[in-house]
């Protein structure tokens, strides 16, 4: 008996080194991408047509599909994010599709660590939407997941196989969790000016609260001025109308910037001057 278990163990370990010595059929593959301040991952194995046809070949239309080979496809989120309008927690799922050459509709469940269909719980079902199922004017040999319209909120999850792809969006709180991180960062340091002017500009670019931006752009100038934050304090002030102070400190900021020899910041305040002209 214990050498039978010897045996197999034996075999077992050969088995398990000659498959690492060669390419597996569906190669394992990993997408990573930040959405703001949000970081998403995707891991799945890549099956390949091989001259096979999509549906009716490799996938059963209508049918429970994994999304990929081996393992079912797995998705991480490290915050909360909101997949079709459903708001899902920070963590781990699997995702599962029921697809057809017309549509697809798509489920998280919350085992991410699963297999085939064989073993699938709905009641772990944390979101689910129907897609369109789209087709594209490029071949894609291997099942690919790629991420496309990014912005700091949101991204679209895009699957692509054969001429057939779907889009699933994303949306995540990056607003909330910057305004948070801001805050909390200056309860730290009071006299960060550079943190300050990035804080403004932040507020200013998002069209958050315009007299919390020139605030704290004046905190940053009080500390120290410089050509960069004293740009920031003319948007600042032409974002609350004060087109006198705007055009007064664009005009500062400009003499600095060619001081400076810092054409960058000469152009951008020549083309502020421009628009404060214009108000």
């Amino acid at each position: 008996m214990k050498k039978s278990l010897l045996t197999a163990f034996f075999i077992g370990a050969v088995i398990s080194a000659q498959a690492q010595m060669v390419p597996a059929p569906s190669p394992l593959a990993k997408v990573h991408q930040t959405v703001g301040l949000t970081n998403i991952e995707v891991e799945y194995s890549r099956p390949s047509l091989k001259e096979r046809s999509l549906f009716g070949e490799i996938i059963e239309p209508g049918k429970l599909w994994r999304t990929g080979a081996n393992m079912a496809t797995k998705i991480t989120f490290d915050d909360n994010v909101n997949i079709g309008g459903t708001d899902v927690r920070a963590g781990e799922y699997a995702i599962f599709t029921v697809p057809d050459e017309k549509q697809v509709v798509f489920f998280l469940n919350s085992d991410a660590n699963q297999g085939g269909t064989g073993n699938y719980d709905e009641s772990k079902t944390v979101a689910k939407m129907s897609a369109r199922m789209g087709t594209s004017g490029v071949m894609v040999e291997s099942m690919r997941f790629t991420f496309e319209d990014l912005t700091s909120e949101s991204a679209n999850l895009v699957w692509a196989w054969e001429k057939s792809t779907f889009s699933i969006p994303i949306k995540v709180s990056t607003r909330e969790k910057a305004v948070a991180n801001i805050e909390a960062k200056m309860s730290e340091v009071e006299n960060r000016y550079s943190l300050y002017n990035q804080a403004a500009g932040y507020y200013l670019d998002s069209g958050l609260d315009r007299k919390k931006a020139l605030e704290w752009s004046l905190q940053s100038v009080e500390i120290s001025e410089k050509f960069w934050n004293m740009h920031t304090l003319a948007k600042a002030y032409l974002a609350v109308g004060d087109t006198k102070n705007a055009m007064k400190t664009a005009q500062k900021s400009l003499d600095m910037a060619k001081e400076a020899d810092y054409d960058a910041y000469v152009k951008m305040n020549e083309k502020l001057i421009k628009e404060i002209k214009s108000k």
